[in-house]
């Protein structure tokens, strides 16, 4: 099996080579739209770094410093993916601003699109390989990495398909627009990335569809239980965190009750994996009282 560190070593290589490719190219033909290309490639080799220094500390055990593991650093590496995106994205605007302004058009379309195609090959060998090990290690990281090489897939296709208006018709203007556009694309998928990051980061309860599978599990495992209540949810990374109170009658022993809770408790881990599970036994219904 591959590993995912390997995974974005390697593509780390071939994002880099291929911004390489796209940047000598750009220069060369004039192209705003290649080289904005480029930058999102470079770009893409920054965040690749971030992640392999992220998978290799979140694969760390739960230490003394650290109770709750490394979980949240995949996160904070996407948020930081996010943030480089949208700096892509203004990076480009500027560029077709100014080269707008310039009245700077005349690109040579027969070299951009010699070297598109060079990158289109590239790109794809990267998206092959990573949803291989995606597939191997069912790892966020490296599932999120080759969504975004896809995305740079259809991307390349597009100003392939645009180079070669430019050509038929002469119309170099439209090298700018669509530099213009890549950047509002650009910026707008990594606000969904950082959206995502912030809710697991700022620890937001878990879908709808999980926590009907925690209280269905409650209500199920035995009739001894009266009720449940101050249910909290949290993921950090891609470990889930349950806690709640279970309600008992008064005349219960303590064993029963344990031996319910442990019940619960492997239900939820068998339903949930990676879930962590806090059971506070109450006598009585204390929903009442407001706790931290």
């Amino acid at each position: 099996m591959r590993s995912p560190q390997k995974a974005v070593m390697v593509a780390s290589a071939l994002a880099f080579t291929l911004a390489i490719i796209k940047f000598v190219g750009g220069i060369m033909t004039g192209s705003l739209t290649v080289i904005s290309s480029s930058i999102d490639s470079l770009l893409d080799f920054f965040v690749s770094i971030i992640n392999f220094f992220a998978l290799k500390k979140s694969a760390q055990d739960k230490d003394d410093r650290y109770h709750y593991g490394y979980g949240k650093i995949e996160w904070i590496a996407a948020l930081l993916e996010g943030l480089f995106i949208i700096l892509s994205g203004c990076i480009i605007t500027f560029l077709a601003i100014r080269k707008f302004l310039a009245e700077d058009y005349i690109i040579d379309t027969t070299f951009s699109l010699v070297f598109m195609i060079v990158s289109i090959i590239f790109t794809i060998i990267i998206v092959v390989y990573l949803d291989r090990v995606s597939r191997e290690t069912n790892n966020l990281i490296i599932k999120s990495d080759s969504l975004h090489y896809k995305t740079d897939l259809f991307s390349n296709v597009g100003i392939i398909i645009t180079i070669l208006i430019i050509k038929l018709t002469g119309l170099f203007v439209i090298d700018l627009i669509v530099s213009f556009i890549i950047s509002v694309y650009i910026i707008f998928g990594a606000s969904k990335i950082i959206i995502s990051a912030y809710h697991i980061l700022m620890d937001k309860s878990l879908d709808e569809k999980d926590t009907k599978t925690i209280i269905d599990i409650i209500n199920t495992t035995s009739s001894l239980v009266d009720s449940y209540h101050f249910l909290k949810t949290r993921c950090s990374g891609k470990d889930m965190f349950i806690e709640f109170h279970l309600v008992f009658n008064e005349d219960i022993t303590l064993l029963e009750a344990h031996d319910v809770s442990d019940a619960i408790e492997q239900r939820l881990k068998k339903a949930l994996k990676g879930a962590t599970v806090i059971i506070h036994l109450d006598p009585y219904d204390d929903s009442h009282i407001e706790i931290g």
